[in-house]
């Protein structure tokens, strides 16, 4: 059988660049004894990392320590860094959400930095957001963060590329795992890293397991052996190991090479507490000896397995398990339970169905090719200019054919301006179908989010709020519990209006039944009714024409991002929303009369707020003017064209 599941360890080149190595306590007194300075953070945290491995226990505490003295010497990257290890740790461990919390605190510390060692951590964060999307099969997410990873600091594309390679072994594409594992392996061998070689064999090996490649797997892993015992790196030894059980388990003369070699390499993952990996290990074994016909020890594997993938909602590994433990009980007679194994087996199918939104990552690695172009145009336009340098001295140096040069220049200098505006056409023309791209999949996923949320999280709470009305009808209950019964359902009233409000936010409703008008007029309503501010919706105009619905949208969340900027920043009493529609022309003004701001200050303190503003007016062609001066309140002007 040949399949392809998610990468082992997604994350690893980004955690540990060198071999393990075991806690030494008389280095670990000479590291803490140094002097309470940003040095001794990062000589502890770097100890701290080559220890996590072998003694995690012992890299906990340093790293809480860390913490602790990067905290009292306010220095953010040490901070981060210890954040970002502890994270990658947690991850390992298969503790999703202390990992992600962790991984948000490290990235808001390093927002903004420009410097190098920031710039590379906060990289590696993109990498473990990535991480964290491919261990949960959600392989379009996944995509953009290692793409956008490998676009903010260049040297990460060695390992965006690797995991990029395993997200299409998991989605069962041979040609393009083949070609991003050789890519990353080119890559590995230019840098003369050991480290980065043997992982590029890894994936080399398990991209050659895929295209069936035998000779190859067999190869990659005779060359990797020597080298993971060198490295003293023991995981990579019980990845070749799981390599070489694939390699034999496609001759039916050899399963007991086959099975020696998962073992070996299962021994290896479970001294480690690698559940993800041992959880792959044990379903290997459970086929191979399905294969064998001993189907008492493919049964007994298969639902370890099925434990461990059930418990780390690993649904492409427990598809393969349901599907092998459900014949391998019907083998053995037991029809009832492999009818049950079945039932989960159809419905984990549907789940894996619904995450593998194939054409989603093919358009997500289109993206990456245009920022690719993008500084290919950066180059041309470099390369422009030398050459125009180099004709201005051919020029100078050919005085006597000064009217024959000065055509020639004037010429030239056409083309360029000409060649010039294409370039400064298509950059703008690849910008603004890049914030197409965002917005609309920011709309998208609103819009999925908010009816998941309406009508699944909401059916549920509304039946069991049916359920317990019904309960109380029914029983004979004591006053008190009558009481608690009540205050059950009040709160599970809560928890609806909660839900709603929640998927009411994310995308209103009623802006996709009624229209833009509409969903502002009710957006000021809500504003009024919850008594933080008095909102004025005007609307000025005879002949409306409802725009379409992504131009709707971003307007909608323009005049609901400037009206949470009065109701956080403005400390306003009153607030006016007036839009006028004149033919195709469209004008937003929202005005207020709270303290006001020095509108200079927005080119260098601009927040996400008028930055996600910005591009919405940009990708709506419009136009955008601020008046304010403190203590005078703040007027905001947009205009744009619904015809164009």
């Amino acid at each position: 059988m040949k399949y392809t599941l998610i990468i082992s360890w997604l994350m690893l080149l980004a955690t540990n660049s060198g071999a393990q190595e075991h806690y030494d306590q008389q280095k670990a007194s000479r590291l803490l004894g140094l002097p309470d300075d940003t040095a001794k953070v990062n000589q502890l945290n770097n100890y701290a990392r080559n220890i996590q491995s072998a003694s995690p226990q012992n890299a906990i505490s340093i790293l809480n320590l860390t913490a602790d003295l990067s905290r009292k010497l306010r220095y953010d990257y040490g901070l981060a860094s210890s954040q970002f290890l502890r994270s990658s740790m947690y991850f390992y461990e298969m503790k999703l959400d202390s990992s992600r919390l962790l991984m948000e605190q490290a990235s808001g510390l390093l927002a903004g930095k420009t410097d190098s060692a920031s710039r590379d951590l906060y990289a590696s964060l993109l990498m473990r957001k990535a991480g964290l999307f491919q261990q949960h099969q959600n392989t379009d997410s996944a995509i953009y963060y290692y793409l956008q990873a490998a676009t903010t600091y260049a040297d990460k594309s060695i390992i965006a590329y690797y995991n990029i390679s395993g997200i299409y072994r998991y989605l069962n594409d041979t040609s393009r795992a083949l070609a991003y594992a050789r890519q990353t392996h080119s890559i590995a061998a230019a840098t003369n890293n050991p480290v980065y070689v043997l992982r590029s064999l890894i994936v080399l090996g398990d991209a050659f397991v895929l295209a069936g490649q035998r000779d190859s797997v067999w190869s990659i892993a005779q060359t990797g052996m020597p080298m993971a015992s060198t490295l003293n790196m023991p995981f990579a030894t019980g990845m070749f190991h799981a390599q070489l059980g694939q390699y034999y388990s496609d001759d039916i003369t050899r399963y007991d090479s086959a099975v020696s070699h998962y073992r070996a390499a299962l021994d290896i993952f479970t001294g480690y507490s690698l559940s993800f990996e041992q959880a792959l290990v044990l379903q290997h074994l459970g086929n191979l000896y399905l294969k064998k016909g001993d189907y008492e020890g493919a049964i007994g594997h298969l639902k370890k397995a099925t434990e461990l993938a059930r418990r780390l909602d690993l649904n492409q590994v427990l598809f393969y398990t349901l599907k092998d433990l459900s014949l391998a009980l019907e083998k053995t007679g037991s029809l009832a339970e492999s009818s049950q194994y079945l039932r989960e087996l159809l419905a984990v199918n549907d789940t894996l169905q619904e995450r593998n939104n194939r054409k989603t990552v093919m358009e997500l690695e289109a993206r990456y090719q245009v920022q690719k172009k993008e500084a290919y145009l950066a180059i041309q336009e470099k390369d422009i200019q030398q050459k125009k340098f180099t004709i201005w001295f051919l020029l100078w140096g050919l005085a006597t054919l000064v009217v024959i040069s000065l055509l020639l220049y004037r010429n030239y200098h056409h083309k360029q301006k000409l060649q010039q505006a294409k370039i400064e056409e298509l950059e703008a023309d690849k910008q603004l179908a890049a914030t197409e791209t965002v917005l609309k999949g920011e709309a998208q996923e609103r819009t999925r989010l908010a009816k998941d949320l309406h009508d699944g999280l909401g059916g549920m709470l509304s039946s069991i709020k049916h359920s317990l009305s019904t309960l109380k009808t029914n029983l004979t209950m004591t006053p008190d519990h009558a009481q608690a019964m009540e205050r059950s359902i009040d709160m599970l009233d809560s928890s609806i209006l909660e839900m709603r409000r929640v998927a009411h936010n994310m995308m209103p409703e009623i802006l996709v039944k009624y229209g833009l008008d509409a969903a502002l007029k009710d957006f000021c309503h809500d504003i009024n009714q919850s008594g933080a501010l008095q909102v004025n919706y005007q609307y000025i105009g005879t002949h409306y024409k409802e725009p379409d619905q992504t131009t709707a949208i971003n307007v909608y969340r323009i005049v609901q991002e400037l009206l949470n900027n009065i109701i956080k920043h403005a400390g306003a009493q009153n607030a006016l929303v007036q839009v006028s529609d004149n033919e195709d022309i469209v004008s937003l003004t929202v005005e207020d009369d709270g303290k006001g701001f020095d509108t200079k200050t927005l080119s260098y303190q601009g927040g996400m707020g008028w930055s996600n503003i910005q591009s919405r007016v940009d990708y709506l062609k419009g136009k955008l003017d601020i008046m304010s001066e403190p203590g005078k309140g703040t007027s905001v002007w947009i205009e744009f064209n619904t015809g164009a």
